[in-house]
């Protein structure tokens, strides 16, 4: 079972997100932070900050960068409201930096804010938005959120073999990456930089380079690129490899996904 459906919105910077799924998520992060709730069933997964067990009327969160992946219920699906929001938009209803905004708990068990969280997901997906309305409504659920956050600490500086792996990625996501490349540029094996990489960052450099494709993917989509065009310049070898990729990560096809954006 598996049903995906991305809300357009009026307020820039802002993506709404609702799923019924009894589908498992691969290991990925957003470039965005994402606070939501589940509506239905349960949730048993792993992220960078611990354990995630979730059920009905808990409010789950995820950082912009945090290595997370989603797991339900075994045999039962499990339906959640979601809005991903960019760094600039959070400031902008936290009234603080966004380097100095960290949601500490994967999961919040408090009904109140859970209100305000469903009251602002509902204002963002109507289908005739008040974007008045949707504003103060944001402006309340973030700020509730925001005081279960401490200021981030400093991130620990990691290997600089590590380090170079992810500005390769970063910087050369669109060409025909290997293993053998990381290697030679950390002057360390293939075996090294594998078993360092993941004990650093949660995943493989290969899925790394995978799910950072599909978030250029999906950037080229908002912007209003074909979707061959799009598979090509975010370094997928053709349309149906980013589209598999795009599906296991996001729960949607980049076509739907694109035509959401666009309706």
């Amino acid at each position: 079972m598996h049903k995906s459906v991305r809300h357009r919105t009026v307020i820039p910077g802002i993506e709404a997100i609702s799923m019924l799924s009894d589908r498992t998520f691969p290991r990925h992060t957003h470039d965005e932070f994402g606070f939501g709730y589940l509506v239905d069933g349960g949730q048993e997964s792993w992220s960078g900050r611990g354990l995630v067990e979730a059920e009905a009327g808990d409010i789950i969160t995820v950082n912009p960068g945090e290595l997370h992946d989603g797991i339900g219920r075994k045999g039962a699906a499990r339906h959640w409201r979601m809005l991903f929001l960019t760094p600039g938009a959070v400031e902008a209803f936290a009234d603080r930096p966004a380097s100095s905004v960290e949601l500490q708990r994967p999961v919040v068990r408090d009904p109140q804010k859970l209100a305000l969280v469903a009251q602002a997901i509902s204002a963002v997906c109507c289908d005739e938005p008040d974007p008045q309305r949707i504003e103060e409504l944001l402006l309340l659920a973030i700020r509730s959120i925001a005081d279960t956050a401490q200021p981030a600490l400093e991130e620990q500086a990691r290997p600089k073999e590590v380090a170079a792996v992810l500005d390769r990625i970063e910087t050369d996501f669109a060409l025909k990456l290997t293993l053998s490349d990381f290697a030679a540029a950390t002057g360390m094996s293939r075996y090294q930089i594998l078993r360092m990489f993941a004990k650093e960052v949660g995943t493989t450099p290969h899925a790394y380079l995978t799910q950072h494709r599909v978030k250029k993917a999906r950037g080229y989509l908002r912007d209003g690129l074909p979707l061959a065009e799009a598979a090509i310049a975010s370094g997928f070898s053709d349309q149906s490899h980013m589209t598999r990729a795009f599906v296991r990560q996001f729960g949607i096809s980049p076509g739907r996904y694109r035509a959401a954006g666009s309706a």
